[in-house]
């Protein structure tokens, strides 16, 4: 005799189980939010130093590449709006954009073209809007540096970076911090190029005998 073969019933959760599973997931994202959120802005913090860093060593390779001068600026133009008119951005020592520009007219490393209207090919540049610009602030000791085709710069720059603008100041690049100081998280970040063309991130607040530190 052939028997119907009944479908089992399907399990699923109940009401109650659904909103206690909520309640959990909502007490432990909120346990994870602000470390989360801390350790979120923090990479976005040291991807932005990171881009600077990059500027500058893109700068030097294609000075060197050129055999000619080279230019990295610090700006607050919206450089993707002038196109490819290199000349036409505003410099800014808290810019917090970059241009990359040739400057073949330049006299000597330390001398800018004494012509009217010198050429200033444009190579590459960083807008204000790309990336997470807005919420950093920045302080730089000159909004423009020169490399000639060795790779030296024309002078030393000093750069901060930091997620509010009074930790933005250029004096904890060189200032020793206190010891036995704990870093919570890099709120802040330096970059250091030398003479020689050679950049570095740093912490200014790590103390002198961790390797990050700014002065060691």
């Amino acid at each position: 005799m052939n028997r119907k073969l009944h479908p089992k019933p399907q399990a699923g959760f109940t009401l109650i189980e659904l909103m206690i599973t909520l309640l959990i997931f909502g007490i432990l994202l909120a346990l994870a939010g602000p470390p989360f959120q801390s350790w979120v802005k923090n990479t976005q913090l040291r991807s932005y130093a990171e881009s600077f860093q990059s500027a500058v060593q893109q700068a030097r390779s294609e000075a060197i590449k050129r055999n000619g001068y080279v230019e990295l600026l610090l700006t607050n133009s919206a450089i993707s709006a002038v196109g490819r008119n290199a000349a036409a951005v505003t410099e800014s020592t808290e810019g917090t954009a970059w241009l990359i520009r040739g400057c073949p007219d330049c006299i000597n490393l330390n001398t800018a073209p004494l012509i009217d209207e010198p050429s200033y090919p444009y190579l590459d540049g960083k807008t204000v809007s790309e990336g997470n610009s807005a919420q950093f602030k920045l302080s730089a000791n000159q909004s423009l540096i020169r490399f000639d085709a060795l790779g030296r710069a024309n002078r030393a720059l000093s750069l901060i970076v930091a997620d509010k603008a009074d930790g933005a100041k250029l004096d904890a690049c060189i200032t020793k911090p206190a010891d036995g100081k704990v870093i919570t998280g890099p709120a802040r970040i330096c970059l250091l190029v030398d003479e020689g063309g050679n950049a570095r991130l740093c912490l200014p607040d790590a103390v002198s005998t961790n390797p990050s530190s700014c002065v060691r």
